[in-house]
Protein backbone atom coordinates (compact mmCIF):
# COMPACT_ATOMS: atom_id res chain seq x y z
CA UNK A 1 0.00 0.00 0.00
CA UNK A 2 2.90 2.27 1.05
CA UNK A 3 4.77 1.43 -2.27
CA UNK A 4 1.54 2.47 -4.74
CA UNK A 5 0.80 5.97 -2.63
CA UNK A 6 4.54 6.83 -3.00
CA UNK A 7 4.57 6.02 -6.66
CA UNK A 8 1.43 8.00 -6.91
CA UNK A 9 3.20 11.12 -5.18
CA UNK A 10 5.86 10.74 -7.27
CA UNK A 11 4.16 10.81 -10.47
CA UNK A 12 1.81 13.40 -9.39
CA UNK A 13 4.76 15.72 -8.87
CA UNK A 14 6.74 14.63 -12.17
CA UNK A 15 3.50 14.81 -14.20
CA UNK A 16 3.45 19.09 -14.37
CA UNK A 17 6.98 19.04 -15.62
CA UNK A 18 7.33 16.86 -18.50
CA UNK A 19 3.62 17.85 -19.56
CA UNK A 20 3.35 21.49 -19.14
CA UNK A 21 3.79 23.20 -22.31
CA UNK A 22 4.51 26.60 -21.84
CA UNK A 23 4.08 29.71 -23.77
CA UNK A 24 2.52 32.36 -23.64
CA UNK A 25 0.68 34.53 -25.62
CA UNK A 26 -1.03 38.13 -26.41
CA UNK A 27 -2.88 39.85 -29.27
CA UNK A 28 -2.48 43.18 -30.25
CA UNK A 29 -4.67 45.74 -32.92
CA UNK A 30 -0.88 46.50 -34.96
CA UNK A 31 -0.79 46.07 -38.43
CA UNK A 32 1.00 42.14 -38.92
CA UNK A 33 3.81 43.92 -40.74
CA UNK A 34 4.67 45.94 -38.13
CA UNK A 35 4.61 43.40 -35.32
CA UNK A 36 6.53 41.23 -37.75
CA UNK A 37 9.17 44.24 -38.48
CA UNK A 38 9.20 44.31 -34.25
CA UNK A 39 9.42 41.25 -33.29
CA UNK A 40 12.49 40.50 -35.60
CA UNK A 41 14.26 43.70 -34.35
CA UNK A 42 13.73 42.70 -30.75
CA UNK A 43 14.88 39.46 -30.60
CA UNK A 44 17.78 39.89 -32.91
CA UNK A 45 18.97 43.76 -31.83
CA UNK A 46 17.57 44.01 -28.28
CA UNK A 47 17.59 40.46 -26.44
CA UNK A 48 20.79 39.03 -28.67
CA UNK A 49 18.96 36.27 -29.47
CA UNK A 50 20.39 34.80 -32.65
CA UNK A 51 17.46 33.91 -35.29
CA UNK A 52 18.12 30.40 -36.87
CA UNK A 53 14.55 30.19 -39.29
CA UNK A 54 12.70 32.70 -39.89
CA UNK A 55 9.35 32.67 -42.33
CA UNK A 56 7.27 35.61 -42.40
CA UNK A 57 4.48 34.73 -45.12
CA UNK A 58 3.73 32.35 -42.41
CA UNK A 59 4.44 33.80 -38.89
CA UNK A 60 6.94 32.15 -37.76
CA UNK A 61 10.51 33.06 -36.22
CA UNK A 62 13.14 30.15 -34.30
CA UNK A 63 15.49 31.75 -32.34
CA UNK A 64 18.67 30.83 -29.71
CA UNK A 65 17.60 33.08 -26.83
CA UNK A 66 21.14 33.64 -24.46
CA UNK A 67 21.20 31.77 -20.83
CA UNK A 68 23.54 31.98 -18.17
CA UNK A 69 26.89 30.61 -18.16
CA UNK A 70 26.87 30.73 -22.23
CA UNK A 71 24.24 28.27 -22.63
CA UNK A 72 21.01 29.24 -25.32
CA UNK A 73 17.63 28.38 -25.29
CA UNK A 74 16.20 27.18 -28.11
CA UNK A 75 12.72 29.14 -28.93
CA UNK A 76 10.21 30.30 -31.30
CA UNK A 77 7.81 33.34 -32.12
CA UNK A 78 4.53 32.77 -33.58
CA UNK A 79 2.56 35.59 -34.97
CA UNK A 80 -1.27 34.49 -36.40
CA UNK A 81 -3.91 36.76 -37.87
CA UNK A 82 -7.30 36.94 -36.23
CA UNK A 83 -10.34 39.17 -36.08
CA UNK A 84 -12.84 39.99 -33.49
CA UNK A 85 -16.76 39.26 -33.82
CA UNK A 86 -17.06 42.63 -35.70
CA UNK A 87 -14.30 42.23 -38.07
CA UNK A 88 -11.19 44.19 -36.13
CA UNK A 89 -7.96 42.67 -37.38
CA UNK A 90 -5.62 41.62 -34.35
CA UNK A 91 -2.74 39.68 -34.77
CA UNK A 92 -2.03 37.10 -31.85
CA UNK A 93 1.73 36.79 -30.84
CA UNK A 94 2.84 33.26 -29.27
CA UNK A 95 6.19 33.03 -27.40
CA UNK A 96 8.05 29.30 -26.58
CA UNK A 97 11.19 28.99 -25.04
CA UNK A 98 10.56 25.27 -23.57
CA UNK A 99 13.62 25.32 -21.21
CA UNK A 100 13.07 28.37 -19.97
CA UNK A 101 10.51 29.22 -17.26
CA UNK A 102 7.06 30.87 -18.49
CA UNK A 103 7.78 34.56 -17.14
CA UNK A 104 10.88 34.65 -19.83
CA UNK A 105 8.12 34.14 -22.60
CA UNK A 106 6.07 36.71 -20.81
CA UNK A 107 8.72 39.17 -20.52
CA UNK A 108 9.59 38.82 -24.44
CA UNK A 109 6.05 40.15 -25.20
CA UNK A 110 6.28 42.49 -22.29
CA UNK A 111 9.54 44.01 -24.36
CA UNK A 112 7.76 43.28 -27.67
CA UNK A 113 4.43 45.91 -26.34
CA UNK A 114 7.01 48.44 -25.52
CA UNK A 115 8.49 48.29 -28.96
CA UNK A 116 5.52 48.25 -30.31
CA UNK A 117 4.32 51.42 -28.40
CA UNK A 118 8.08 52.93 -28.67
CA UNK A 119 8.00 52.29 -32.46
CA UNK A 120 4.75 52.95 -33.54
CA UNK A 121 2.58 54.81 -30.98
CA UNK A 122 -0.68 53.44 -28.70
CA UNK A 123 -2.06 50.81 -30.74
CA UNK A 124 -4.97 51.79 -33.56
CA UNK A 125 -8.24 51.92 -31.43
CA UNK A 126 -10.88 49.27 -31.88
CA UNK A 127 -14.08 50.91 -32.52
CA UNK A 128 -17.25 47.72 -33.06
CA UNK A 129 -18.97 48.86 -36.22
CA UNK A 130 -22.81 49.18 -36.20
CA UNK A 131 -24.59 47.04 -38.48
CA UNK A 132 -25.57 49.20 -41.46
CA UNK A 133 -29.14 50.07 -41.99
CA UNK A 134 -30.89 48.10 -44.31
CA UNK A 135 -31.68 50.13 -47.51
CA UNK A 136 -35.12 51.99 -48.14
CA UNK A 137 -36.16 49.55 -50.85
CA UNK A 138 -35.61 46.84 -48.74
CA UNK A 139 -36.99 47.61 -46.12
CA UNK A 140 -38.75 45.44 -43.46
CA UNK A 141 -42.23 44.48 -43.35
CA UNK A 142 -44.73 46.85 -41.32
CA UNK A 143 -47.10 45.24 -39.20
CA UNK A 144 -49.88 46.15 -41.51
CA UNK A 145 -48.78 44.35 -44.59
CA UNK A 146 -47.52 40.78 -44.37
CA UNK A 147 -43.95 40.43 -46.54
CA UNK A 148 -45.57 38.04 -49.26
CA UNK A 149 -48.61 40.97 -49.59
CA UNK A 150 -48.80 42.50 -52.69
CA UNK A 151 -47.98 45.81 -53.03
CA UNK A 152 -51.10 47.84 -53.37
CA UNK A 153 -49.63 51.39 -54.00
CA UNK A 154 -48.39 50.02 -57.60
CA UNK A 155 -50.40 51.22 -60.31
CA UNK A 156 -51.75 47.99 -62.77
Amino acid sequence: MHRWLASLVVALVLLPASGAAARASNEYTYRYDQLWQATIRLLRVDLGCQITDRDDDIGFVMFDYPGTGGRTHGGSVELVRTADDHGVEHVRVTVQIPTMPTYVEQHVLTQLGRKLRDDFGLPPRVRPTRPSEPPADEAPPTEDAPADAPDESATP
